[in-house]
């Protein structure tokens, strides 16, 4: 009988750690895209700032073509349309980083375990603070070191 509930046990420990693996795993790769993104961000909302001080300086020159606006104009449009298709990129995957963090209430304590690990949490601590087994803190601590 107790083979069996050792048998249990470790089962449900190897789900447990799994389920922790992909949490983790799936965090990160969430935070990395929505860091690409924001960087795609800044270099548009850098350009459009750019192109919007040619445009000033165009403006101040009377002798300027009505090809040279024409390009002008479409350039901002075009840096318009992206700048717009970024920011609804960015509020999808904001709204996605929230029903991944709202579908596993479990997450959330793996979430703030990975945080106190990042901060250098020690096995015992990561037990008290976030209720877990010894053998899940330790596994924590061995994947920031991995990842690190």
């Amino acid at each position: 009988m107790t083979n069996w509930l050792f048998v249990i046990s470790a089962l449900a420990l190897g789900l447990a750690l799994i389920a922790l693996v992909a949490v983790v795993i799936t965090s990160r790769r969430q935070a990395e895209l929505i860091e690409r993104q924001q960087q795609r961000l800044l270099m548009l909302t850098e350009t459009a700032s750019e192109v919007l001080s040619l445009r000033e300086q165009f403006k101040q020159q009377p002798e300027a073509s009505s090809k040279a606006d024409f390009a002008q104009q479409q350039v901002v449009a075009q840096l318009q349309q992206q700048v717009a298709q970024l920011n609804d990129e960015q509020q999808q995957l904001q709204q996605k980083l929230q029903e991944v963090a709202e579908q596993d209430p479990g997450s959330k304590l793996y979430h703030r375990a990975a945080k106190l690990v990042a901060s250098g949490a020690s096995a015992e601590e990561l037990m008290q603070e976030c209720d877990l087994p010894q053998a899940e803190a330790e596994l924590l601590i061995s994947l920031h070191k991995k990842g690190a």
